[in-house]
Order: C-alpha cells, then sequence, then structure tokens
C-alpha cells in the first residue's frame, strides 16, 4: 500500500466510477484499475464490488474510505506545516545570553519577532559566558549573545550591540553626591566590591581592569544574578559594576546611583554568535536577518532608555 493507491482508492470511492478517477488523476483507466487491484491484494481484501461495470464500496471499502480520509487530510496538513517550516513561518529557536542583553534588551525585539511570526517557537536561556560557548560549540544553542567575539575556529561572531558599564552605589554611600568617579579616587579609597560568579563576563572585565591598573581587590560577595547584586548595592552592603541598561529603573526612582569613571572606556560590545558548522534552518536564517537589521536601533534605544 501506498499513498498514491490510497489517493486513488479515495477518488473511486467517491466517485464510484473508474473513468472519473482516471480523468481526475490524469492516468489511463487500466492503469487506475491496476492501482486498486494492487490495493486489494496489498490489505488481502476486495474493497470495490463490480457489477455491470459499475463499481461499489464492499464494507471493508466504506471502513477504509473513512480510514483514507483521515489519512490524506493528515498528510495535508502535515506538507502544510512542513511548507511552513521550509519557508522560515515555523521552528524553534533556541538561545543563550546573558543577564544584561536577555533580560533588558532582548524581549522587546523578540516581541517583535514573534508578532512576525507566531508560530515560531523561541527558547531563551540565561547563561555565563563559558556556559553559552559550551552550548554554542556543542551545538545545542542556535545563537549565543556574547561580549567579546570568541576566539574558536567553529564560531562565527557578528557585532549586536554597545554596552556601557558604571560603579553602581546606594544612595547613602559617601560616593552617591559625586558626579563622577576618577582611578585615583578607586585606587585611594578601595570599597567593597559586590561582583558576579565565575565565568561571568562583566566579572572577567572588572577583573581585568582591577589587575590592570593595580586596584585592591575588596570582593565582599558573589551573586549569580544581577538582581541580587543590585538588592545588595541598594541595601549599602558594598559598590558594583554593572551595565547601565541593568539599573536604568532603579536610578531613575532613586534607590541606585551610577557614576561614570572619567578617565576610563567602560564601553563593551556584545556579538551574535553561531555555531559555522551548523546548517541554517529557515526560521535561523530569518531570525539572523532580523537580528543584524535592528541592531542600528539597539544603540541609540538602550541610550535614550538609559537617560544617556
Amino acid at each position: 500500500m501506498n499513498i498514491h493507491q490510497v489517493n486513488i482508492f479515495n477518488i473511486a470511492a467517491k466517485t464510484l466510477s473508474i473513468t472519473k478517477t482516471a480523468k481526475k488523476m490524469r492516468l489511463s483507466q487500466p492503469s487506475v484499475s491496476i492501482q486498486i487491484k494492487d490495493l486489494e491484494d496489498s490489505l488481502n481484501v476486495k474493497l470495490f464490488e463490480r457489477i455491470n461495470r459499475k463499481i461499489t464500496l464492499t464494507d471493508a471499502g466504506k471502513v477504509f474510505f473513512s480510514y483514507s480520509e483521515k489519512l490524506l487530510n493528515l498528510i495535508e496538513e502535515i506538507n502544510a506545516v512542513m511548507d511552513q517550516f521550509s519557508s522560515g513561518d515555523a521552528g524553534k529557536l533556541i538561545l543563550g545570553t546573558s543577564n544584561t542583553v536577555g533580560i533588558y534588551v532582548l524581549p522587546k525585539y523578540l516581541g517583535e519577532f514573534k508578532e512576525m511570526f507566531p508560530k515560531a517557537e523561541i527558547s531563551l536561556t540565561i547563561l555565563n559566558r563559558q556556559e553559552a560557548l559550551e552550548q554554542c560549540i556543542s551545538g545545542e544553542l542556535d545563537f549565543a549573545f556574547l561580549q567579546d567575539p570568541p576566539k574558536h575556529p567553529d564560531l562565527q561572531a557578528e557585532f549586536f550591540m554597545e554596552d556601557e558599564l558604571v560603579i553602581v552605589c546606594s544612595p547613602k554611600h559617601r560616593w552617591a553626591g559625586k558626579d563622577h568617579l576618577t582611578l585615583k579616587t578607586i585606587t585611594s579609597e578601595p570599597e567593597p566590591i559586590i561582583l558576579r560568579e565565575e565565568g561571568s563576563g562583566t566579572r572577567g572585565l572588572i577583573e581585568y581592569v582591577l589587575k590592570r591598573f593595580g586596584i585592591q581587590r575588596n570582593v565582599t560577595m558573589e551573586m549569580s544574578s544581577s538582581e541580587g547584586i543590585k538588592r545588595a548595592v541598594e541595601a549599602n552592603l558594598g559598590v558594583a559594576v554593572l551595565s547601565r541598561n541593568v539599573i536604568r529603573t532603579e536610578v531613575k526612582n532613586g534607590s541606585l546611583v551610577a557614576l561614570n569613571i572619567k578617565d576610563l572606556n567602560t564601553k563593551r560590545e556584545f556579538f551574535i554568535v553561531h555555531n559555522k558548522k551548523r546548517k541554517f534552518m529557515p526560521l535561523m536564517e530569518k531570525f539572523y536577518e532580523f537580528i543584524l537589521k535592528i541592531r542600528d536601533e539597539i544603540g541609540p534605544s538602550l541610550k535614550e532608555s538609559a537617560g544617556v
């Protein structure tokens, strides 16, 4: 039994005519009769009674007709769904990213993409840099959003957005009244600092700066999320270095103070990364094109929302 035979049977069962079936299928009448006979032989039942050149369904034929309707409708549905996958209108995207991009930047744009492709499924996981790198290399992630382009032969990176880090303190902290900080201030007045966990891109950058400028590393606490760090800083348990985009709500309502470091460039770049050994599925291609298209509006919008 094959789908072609089922389709011929279905039309013959509806028309009860070999002639009409042959015309609709653009086959010869003998070809239609042979296909129906082969189908009957494969099922080991008679589907039609043939009396005076007319055909009628047997009891087995009536039951098989019901199943043929379900089967052909299911095949039509499968083809329609597969068409959506092949055109990129459906499928699943698995993304991995840092707190900054995943919580404070991407959701707005993922919403826009979802409006364009409502049948697309999007899975977004917050990971530190090392986790995202490993999962991108292994093929578990379709795309990762990472600070700085990774140096791995299997990975390809494209610029996504620029971000800026600032010193964050409580309004009760003695630095809160300053317009900005300098390296001299930070070096001469070392403060307890609250850091992200090992493997975080932000932490790596902070430790590089501390080491480069000989600033005392006085870590009072380590946390796995920016939200936890913000709550600790609000409680005046120490200072932290966070993205402007992470703290814009708290700065606006006055629960945190953001300070630039006047003589230090604290801007950083994020990249969209994928494993170039993996073949792009149509939805992946459309998402990649979408990200590259909207990245030009991300920078200005982030600066405006952060009050820069």
